[in-house]
């Protein structure tokens, strides 16, 4: 098995685990063999043991090859094991339903071949592994469709994957025939939406609320038959925090409030607010809240701060707190930290008293870590509100409200906890203290430089300094490129033009490479992309420098070329925590530069410009004085308002707490325990 003759099965670099699946493959059925030779029985019922034993083998043959080191030990341990106990049990004619009750394992799942005309048995086998293995049930299900346990099966799916359930009510197959005879509510619920709703896919995300007969099927039909009911539907959905499908409600909502609402108010932002907003007219302030807060990651800050002047309007006379709660403080993390980046917060909590307003801000950075599924997200949505708030007596109270959960995770061993508190704690401490050096906070939180790129990092073994850019196929990516292109002036660079790409290479100074894709028509500027990335990839060129220059929904095409290879990433807007997680993931060390909405050209060009200067003279990227520098280049009120949006590397508050979360987290989990 693996390539050796000696008596051992060699997985991974684990003496233990080589050591625990040679006993189950080879010495195991070494001794079962011998104890089957010498059972009180004719050579054909020996035979017969000796076939079983061998099925055995040769599910683990196949098994090994399709998992290799990741195949289940245990379970093998345990198959010999029962193999031996079921034998005997037959053999002395015992009760081997009783024995699978007291000791059911997966290895006596495995070795149902050995019983297979003992029904009962296997009945009770197969509700053993859907109480204890539903997932994996789900693939077997026609191995076992006519018994209790596939009904069991669908009852359990429903609750966890309600369009699972659907696709199997939808279908022709014998999936069909297990839903369809289903006694449990939900599963007749479920399979009502086939066969009572006009779309049974737009009509999943409200399954919870027909389950509990607060919607019919007419008034569902009634909500899926417009974009505008469907959105208002889904959001009342989701304040009554559903127990079913919530996963399905938070992808719809967010879906419908891109596609009806915020694209549409971002593509018109050269008109009137009148023509603009009027899309929104008829939403609520609950509404209109959750354009903002689904659609972080896409919302310009035009679209932003009209729809929020919109949404308090609509929220009086309620005031801030209580609204929120109204909403069960649902993202309310995620607004308070938008509010902040974009100067409104203020407005917000001027809507409340001042005890009201601590109540909620101390709410905002209490007990993060106890939600172990987002805390890492709230986390960053708190760090990135700390550097937007200007209100210094605020800050002052979150510092101190932060402190209260650090002592607090401190008393309670909570490791994971006590690294976010400390974390957040030291940069609200570096945020009140401006004139201690971003080097101190650097110190403080153990990260790598974060104000400076070294030359030397950027450059590969020839000395050139590789740079790729993503534009898109859209009037927006067109522009950018043609923009982008003045800057580069036939004396000083030679600009190569192909079908799928172009190439920008210096003619003085340090060697440096530019490669973009054609902003060619959908879904040819994704191909000219791939076949640039393909090019790179097989000339073994790997560039330090990526840029995104579209909108954000464009984003996701970016990210999945980051690398361990770029060590500065400039985007437009980050998206928040699962951005920033996902370029951290993929190169953890990176610079990002991001915008607080999409970036811009007037932004990025003179960026790129300033920062090709110093590589063409040999020079590290430095950040402060770059910031400077093309600050004063920003000449136009509205140019400095796009500038204000940006935030460098040095400041990047999420990214930041991100990296020293990870480092941390590292160094604790290695320290000696005594």
């Amino acid at each position: 098995m693996d390539g050796f003759r000696d008596e051992s099965i060699l997985i991974s670099s684990s003496g233990v685990k080589t050591k625990k699946l040679s006993k189950a493959i080879i010495e195991m059925p070494n001794q079962l063999q011998v104890v089957i030779e010498n059972l009180p029985l004719d050579n054909r019922n020996k035979l017969l043991y000796l076939r079983e034993l061998n099925t055995d083998i040769k599910q683990f043959n196949t098994d090994f090859q399709m998992k290799g080191k990741d195949v289940d030990i245990d379970m093998y341990i345990d198959m010999m094991t029962s193999f031996k106990d079921i034998m005997r049990i037959e053999i002395e004619k015992k009760d081997l339903v009783q024995y699978i009750e007291k000791n059911f394992n997966l290895g006596i799942y495995a070795n149902q071949h050995m019983y297979s005309d003992n029904q009962e048995a296997i009945n009770v086998v197969y509700k053993k592994m859907v109480d204890l293995y539903p997932e994996k049930m789900l693939y077997k299900l026609r191995e076992f469709a006519n018994t209790e346990a596939a009904d069991k099966l669908i009852a359990k799916t429903a609750v966890k994957s309600p369009n699972v359930i659907l696709s199997y009510a939808k279908s022709t197959s014998v999936e069909r025939d297990i839903v369809m005879r289903s006694k449990d509510p939900l599963v007749q619920a479920i399979a009502g939406l086939a066969t009572k709703t006009t779309n049974s896919l737009k009509a999943l995300p409200f399954i919870n609320d027909i389950y509990e007969k607060k919607l019919s099927f007419e008034e569902v039909n009634k909500a899926i038959s417009t974009p505008q009911a469907y959105f208002k539907q889904l959001v009342k959905s989701k304040i009554n925090q559903p127990k079913i499908g919530a996963h399905v409600v938070n992808r719809e909502i967010k879906h419908e409030a891109l596609k009806t609402y915020v694209r549409k108010v971002n593509e018109l932002h050269n008109e009137s607010s009148k023509v603009r907003f009027k899309v929104t007219d008829d939403l609520s302030a609950t509404e209109l809240y959750y354009l903002m807060v689904l659609c972080s990651d896409e919302i310009y800050t035009s679209s932003f701060t009209g729809l929020y002047s919109r949404m308090l309007t609509r929220m009086k006379p309620q005031k801030g707190n209580h609204f929120l709660d109204s909403l069960n403080k649902d993202k309310f993390r995620t607004f308070i930290r938008m509010s902040a980046g974009y100067n409104v917060l203020d407005t917000f909590l001027r809507t409340m008293t001042e005890v009201e307003k601590n109540d909620l801000m101390a709410s905002f950075v209490h007990d993060i870590d106890k939600n172990t599924e987002t805390d890492l997200e709230d986390a960053v949505d708190v760090a990135d509100a700390l550097a937007s708030i200007n209100d210094e007596k605020t800050l002052k109270f979150l510092k101190g409200e932060l402190k209260k959960d650090y002592e607090r995770t401190y008393e309670e061993n909570n490791k994971r906890g006590l690294v976010i508190y400390f974390l957040l704690h030291t940069i609200s401490n570096a945020i009140l203290n401006p004139n201690d050096t971003t080097n101190k906070l650097q110190e403080a939180l153990k990260i790598p430089p974060i104000t400076k790129v070294p030359y030397s990092a950027l450059v590969d073994d020839s000395g050139t300094v590789y740079q790729q850019h993503f534009f898109y196929g859209d009037e927006d990516g067109r522009s950018s490129l043609r923009s982008f292109l003045a800057r580069f002036p036939s004396s000083k660079w030679t600009i190569t033009k192909s079908k799928q790409w172009i190439t920008i290479k210096s003619k003085s100074g340090k060697p440096i490479v530019i490669y973009m894709n054609q902003p060619l028509d959908e879904p040819k500027d994704e191909e000219a992309q791939l076949a640039l990335n393909n090019y790179l990839h097989n000339k073994d060129i790997q560039p330090s420098i990526i840029v995104h220059r579209g909108h954000s929904y464009h984003m996701p095409g970016t990210l999945k070329y980051i690398g361990p290879s770029h060590k500065i990433v400039i985007l437009g807007s980050c998206g928040g925590y699962h951005n920033l997680s996902t370029i951290l993931d993929q190169s953890e060390d990176a610079h990002i530069v991001s915008s607080k909405q999409t970036g811009t050209m007037h932004v990025n060009d003179p960026l790129i410009k300033i920062m090709n200067d110093r590589l063409s003279a040999g020079q590290g990227i430095e950040w402060l004085p770059i910031w400077t520098k093309l600050g004063s280049l920003m000449k136009s009120d509205k140019n400095k308002e796009l500038y204000n949006d940006y935030v460098p590397p040095h400041k990047n508050m999420g990214a930041l707490f991100l990296k020293a979360f990870k480092i941390q987290m590292a160094d604790m989990e290695n320290e000696d325990p005594d």
